[in-house]
């Protein structure tokens, strides 16, 4: 099963790879700065579970590597990049919807190392949760609106929508984070081994 996952990361990473060469290589001339930048994030982002277990010595586990890479594939390259946002109408709420569910996990990593993901502190622990959720949508949507500043873009469509797709983003993500925070606080209440579990996972 490991060694599938593996093979599967490799190819996610190749398809991350390939989209980014072929927007930079046949589109570079027609793309907007603000394209191009994005494009080339791409190969920082899949560098991450390296430079993590670089920097901060925490070693992304091979089933995490994957949901990292697929969501990255999905959101960015696909969506952004490939500009499935525009043309399918629900993908965007879908990638939304999936950053608050990562967030969770990463939250749960965190709670995880400091031994708070426990039955005992299931409460707080799905509280935290929730607020990272937030914490993460609520970044993202700053991170939009400087970049639509600085490069006079306009990726949250506040001329066409005004507010409502920045609410509408943050409140898909709130809903993946409620949903998984509530999934956590139930394993942990009747699974014994659930921590166990997510262990082997992150």
């Amino acid at each position: 099963m490991k060694k599938k996952i593996t093979i599967a990361n490799y190819v996610l990473v190749f398809c991350l790879l390939v989209v980014m060469f072929y927007q930079l290589i046949f589109h570079f001339l027609s793309l907007p700065l603000s394209k191009i930048l994005t494009t080339a994030s791409i190969l920082p982002i899949i560098m991450v579970p390296y430079l993590l277990d670089r920097i901060f010595h925490y070693q992304m586990k091979e089933g995490l590597q994957f949901v990292f890479y697929l969501f990255i594939l999905v959101s960015l390259a696909l969506g952004s990049i490939l500009g499935l946002y525009h043309k399918i109408a629900w993908f965007d709420l879908l990638a939304h919807f999936l950053t608050g569910v990562i967030s969770g996990v990463v939250a749960c990593i965190f709670l995880e190392k400091q031994g708070l993901l426990r039955k005992e502190k299931r409460g707080f622990a799905c509280f935290f949760i929730l607020l990272f959720g937030l914490g993460v949508s609520s970044c993202w949507e700053f991170f939009e609106f400087f970049s639509d500043k600085l490069l006079n873009g306009d990726t949250q469509y506040v001329k066409l929508t005004g507010v409502d797709d920045t609410m509408e983003d943050m409140l898909i993500a709130f809903v993946g984070s409620i949903l998984f925070s509530g999934y956590c606080y139930i394993k942990l209440k009747k699974d014994q081994y659930f921590v166990k579990k997510l262990e082997k996972l992150i």
